[in-house]
């Protein structure tokens, strides 16, 4: 691609996580492929963030510090400044899986609208806990279209890699999760949505959404019932329901 049109934008939003931040810069330093851009959105940290990333000689990173509204508003700003074909949000702690993944994205995104993978799952140690599919309820789907997410957010937000140009901006009336209802919309305006079959990110087990289930089920059924309609969501639930009891009971079996 031209230079001065990067094939990705890796948007990474980070507050008062400086330890993270480096961690994830890491991930992306590592790369084969150079054709990204990192675009960095600081919320006006305390912790010398903002002075660490002032510091680093780094030719395709941008970076903003200043107050923000919140996670979405932080994401949104990245969204404005990104100039890649493609955007991929690796917030601060999470990282990219291995060092050849960007070039893997590029060399099987021809004709496609939206790249997906698997997500390792790994502690604060940054200990691998597993792949998301085999340690959670919500498995990645072989073919994945907007109806796969009724069943919940079947695709980790940072495996989840849409064309600049189809992904509309965060909805901020949704404070846990408004990715969800991001990711829905993207595969809505997708005509090829592809299966990398591969891992291509380290997912930090916690998160905004995990800290806040309760108000967060709540928009997700908004969310729902907006794409989906009463009824379809109402089935889904019903589903959801008896998954999560079974599963429940498995673990309380074995454990």
């Amino acid at each position: 691609m031209n230079s001065s049109t990067p094939f990705l934008s890796i948007i990474t939003v980070v507050f008062n996580n400086l330890a993270g931040l480096k961690h994830t810069y890491q991930s992306i330093k590592s790369q084969t492929s150079t054709d990204f851009e990192w675009l960095v959105i600081d919320g006006g940290s305390s912790d010398g963030t903002k002075e660490w990333l002032a510091g680093l000689t780094v030719p395709n990173m941008r970076f903003v510090s200043e107050k923000d509204a919140g996670l979405y508003d932080a994401m949104n700003k990245g969204l404005k400044l990104a100039t890649g074909k493609f955007v991929w949000f690796m917030n601060s702690g999470d990282s990219i899986f291995s060092s050849d993944t960007v070039q893997t994205l590029i060399d099987q995104s021809a004709d496609n609208d939206v790249l997906y993978g698997e997500t390792m799952l790994v502690d604060e140690n940054d200990t691998r806990l597993g792949i998301r599919s085999e340690k959670t309820t919500r498995v990645l789907p072989e073919k994945m279209t907007r109806f796969s997410m009724i069943m919940g957010m079947v695709v980790c937000h940072q495996s989840f890699i849409p064309q600049r140009s189809l992904a509309p901006a965060y909805n901020l009336n949704y404070r846990f999760s408004a990715d969800i209802d991001w990711v829905i919309s993207c595969l809505e305006n997708a005509s090829s949505i592809h299966n990398c079959k591969t891992i291509l990110s380290n997912y930090l087990v916690g998160g905004l959404s995990a800290q806040n289930q309760k108000t967060g089920w709540k928009e997700r059924w908004k969310i729902y019932v907006a794409h989906y309609g009463f009824l379809y969501t109402f089935l889904a639930h019903i589903y959801i329901a008896f998954r999560y009891v079974w599963v429940f009971k498995i673990l309380k079996r074995n454990y």
